[in-house]
């Protein structure tokens, strides 16, 4: 091992290019940060945030994994890696590694996870070392290889006395209960199921691919909920299943889709509305749901910090503000990391944590059998 690469994991700062794509696969998010320090809390300097669209044919692939076959998901996992490569090397400002989610594209713990994304193109092209493959450790051990941001949740939000809420919503939505420092209980984590994914195909199929989401939630605001639709999805056996547990394309993709369209069947700009209202209402209920099943009454959750796509949706923040009387609900923001640049940081500080050897996920939340260093690293 050379010693620049040697510096990496000796020296006591050093700075990370967090990479992140999630189900929505809409694009690379990116956050540049400098962490100085060795143990789990280090200092940290969030010194460029950015995001980069993916193409069109990278976006239509990636929305219906399932249907990929092993050459199809061969050829996209050395694309991906081919076009990080071109469009990283854009980026401005000086960094000393890149940690990269990737792009998932199979996710059936405790079975397999696969994230693509050809590490090896970007470090030939960019001459610098790659930590990938965040989930396959935890998943080796048992668990669910998700949620991972956890954590960094943990490094940024847990408060001293009280309770908090850390809901992301992208393509998928997931949750972390944070007690009180103070109450030695353990963090809870898990996919409560569909954030924006459902919502997302609605959109595009009601709008003939002119609109790739609800901006604002507007289209949900005109509609009305269809009750016997939404008790009807409520029904769906994931909610049924007990944590640890995540969830993806698997359970709610593209055959669930279809399925609830072709019983819905919309034919108006009514009966659209309708449909994209109650797949809306089907995420914030879902949330409530999992919350109320899984979460002790007590300490009551004070704050709940959103995040990801669906945080931008106002429609989904003022019904989830309703169905949470009493608590505060707002976006994350925090000084240099706001909601859309959080999950980007999240696998800086995951890269951080896999250079000084500390575990990175947490088996209360994934089910694995133990905590573990997660990624591997390519230079």
């Amino acid at each position: 091992m050379d010693k620049e690469l040697l510096r990496l994991f000796d020296g006591d700062d050093v700075t990370v290019l967090g990479l992140m794509s999630g189900t929505s696969a809409d694009g690379l998010d990116l956050c540049r940060v400098r962490f100085t320090g060795r143990d789990r809390y280090p200092r940290y300097a969030v010194l460029s945030t950015g995001f980069i669209p993916y193409p069109k044919e990278f976006g239509e692939a990636f929305k219906r994994p399932l249907e990929l076959s092993g050459a199809e998901i061969a050829h996209w996992h050395m694309e991906w890696g081919r076009w990080a490569a071109k469009e990283l090397k854009q980026v401005r400002g000086d960094y000393d590694v890149i940690a990269s989610h990737g792009q998932t594209l199979l996710h059936r713990p405790p079975d397999y996870t696969l994230q693509i994304g050809e590490a090896r193109c970007v470090v030939q092209a960019l001459k610098k070392p790659l930590i990938c493959d965040f989930r396959s450790a935890d998943v080796c051990r048992g668990g669910q290889g998700a949620p991972l941001i956890p954590i960094v949740d943990d490094y940024l939000l847990r408060d001293e006395n009280d309770a908090v809420l850390a809901l992301n919503m992208g393509g998928i939505a997931n949750i972390t209960w944070l007690p009180p420092k103070r109450s030695g209980l353990p963090i809870r984590a898990w996919d409560t199921g569909p954030a924006n994914t459902l919502i997302d195909k609605a959109v595009i199929d009601y709008s003939a691919g002119r609109r790739l989401y609800d901006k604002a939630g507007l289209i949900a605001r005109r509609g009305k909920t269809d009750r016997k639709v939404l008790k009807n999805l409520l029904q769906d056996p994931y909610f049924r299943r007990d944590i640890p547990k995540s969830a993806g394309q698997e359970q709610f993709g593209n055959d669930f889709y279809r399925k609830i369209k072709a019983q819905i069947n919309p034919q108006t700009d009514t009966e659209w509305e309708n449909f994209i209202r109650s797949l809306s209402d089907f995420t914030v209920e879902s949330i409530v749901s999992e919350c109320g099943k899984r979460l002790p009454a007590e300490p009551r959750i004070r704050r709940i910090y959103a995040s990801g796509g669906g945080a931008e949706n106002l429609f989904i923040l003022e019904r989830l503000q309703e169905r949470f009387p009493g608590t505060e609900v707002r976006k994350f923001d925090l000084p240099g990391v706001d909601s859309g640049s959080k999950e980007a940081f999240g696998f800086a500080y995951l890269g951080y944590l896999f250079l000084r050897r500390i575990p990175g996920n947490v088996p209360s939340v994934t089910g694995a059998s133990k905590a573990c260093v997660l990624g591997t690293i390519y230079f």
